[in-house]
Formats: structure tokens, sequence, C-alpha cells
């Protein structure tokens, strides 16, 4: 068995690799660029995007996950350029302090689904994780 060192392990010694990645569309003259999402971030949109309530048969609280919601703001989260919630951006398109609102309008369906695929696959989700990852917020 190989001696493990502890050090291979400390922060400053991973190698973090690449976090952001342009995506270029046609109809746009600079590409969007996003960024990977961190498990803190993860974390915190997944709790956005859960409610919960009292079930009045049993009494029980439950969870409930609104799956867009949570795939829109993981989409929306990852975006750094352009900025989505600037101000000038969602006048222009009609989405005032909606930023997942702003990214819907700005592409076509399949635009946004090249984007959608391209957060995941930077942040090491497929998209089955992804599925795999509501149900756990579910439960």
């Amino acid at each position: 068995m190989t001696q493990v060192n502890i050090k291979d392990f400390l922060k400053q010694n991973v190698d973090e690799g690449e976090n952001t990645k342009e995506v270029h569309f046609d109809r746009f003259k600079s590409p969007f660029v996003i960024k990977e999402i961190t498990n803190a971030e993860n974390e915190k949109l997944q709790k956005q995007a859960t409610t919960k309530h009292k079930n009045p048969r049993n009494g029980q609280i439950e969870r409930d996950v609104d799956q867009m919601k949570y795939a829109e703001s993981l989409v929306a989260t990852s975006v750094i350029t352009p900025d989505l919630n600037d101000e000038e951006l969602q006048r222009s398109y009609g989405t005032l302090a909606d930023a997942s609102g702003t990214l819907k309008t700005m592409l076509k369906i399949g635009e946004y689904n090249r984007l959608a695929e391209e957060v995941q696959l930077l942040s090491g989700i497929g998209a089955e994780s992804l599925d795999d990852e509501v149900e756990a917020v579910k439960k």
C-alpha cells in the first residue's frame, strides 16, 4: 500500500483546474463566461428552491423542491458574463430583479439548453446527476 501524505490534501496543494469557460453563441458579439458551481453555492440554491409545509394528515413537516427553480438558479448563478443582475441589461429584456428570467429571455431554447449543459459539465454534474441532486434535496 502506498504511503499517503496528508500534505497532498491541503488546500494550497490541490489543483483547482479550470474554473471558468467561455460559451459562444452566434447571435452575441461577446461570449458568455460561466463558472463552476461550488458545493456551498449548490447547497444555497437547493435551500432557496425548497419549501416546507406541514402535512395536515400526519402533522409531519415535508419538503418540496421546485426542480425548475433549482435548475434555473443553478444556470443563472454560474453565469459571470454578462452580469445578469445588471439593471441596464434587465431593463433591456424587461426582467427587472430577475436574473434567471433575464437569461431565459436573452437566449433561445437551444442556446439555453447548451448553456445549462456546459454548466453541468464544468461543475462535474451530468444530466442524471442533476436529477439525483434534486432527489437528494427532496429527502
